[in-house]
């Protein structure tokens, strides 16, 4: 299965078309076309976070999955604190290319100028699975 062609747009989540809009929050819900996935805080580095990242980018996948989406948008950061973009970037990208998905495409939607910048720069740096 090919992974999914991921893009980065300047704007929320809510702005940009996709099947399935993800949200970060305290706790999973789902109304219409928009899910929130129980996004994890950010801890102290080696307190074990990278896999609840991880997690919250897999329940964003399944979400998409279980409704048989081809498009997905998410928020440049699905978690909830101070996270590290070096970080996020790279447990997003590992899941979002290695997990089997119906997705096509996966649009990452960044409030700033210089997020775009830090996910576009990420993107190029990426290898392809």
């Amino acid at each position: 299965m090919r992974s999914p062609r991921i893009r980065v747009v300047l704007g929320s989540p809510e702005d940009t078309s996709a099947d399935i809009v993800v949200r970060a929050g305290a706790r999973a819900s789902a109304e219409g076309r928009v899910v929130t996935v129980d996004a994890p805080r950010w801890q102290r580095p080696g307190a074990s976070g990278e896999h609840l990242l991880a997690g919250a980018y897999r329940d964003a996948v399944a979400a998409a999955n279980a409704r048989g989406a081809r498009t997905m948008v998410l928020p440049a950061i699905l978690a909830r604190g101070p996270w590290p973009l070096e970080e996020v970037t790279r447990i997003a990208l590992t899941v979002l290319k290695s997990t089997p998905t119906t997705l096509q495409e996966v649009v990452i939607a960044a409030g700033t100028p210089a997020m775009v910048e830090r996910w576009a720069e990420a993107l190029v740096r990426e290898p392809t699975y």
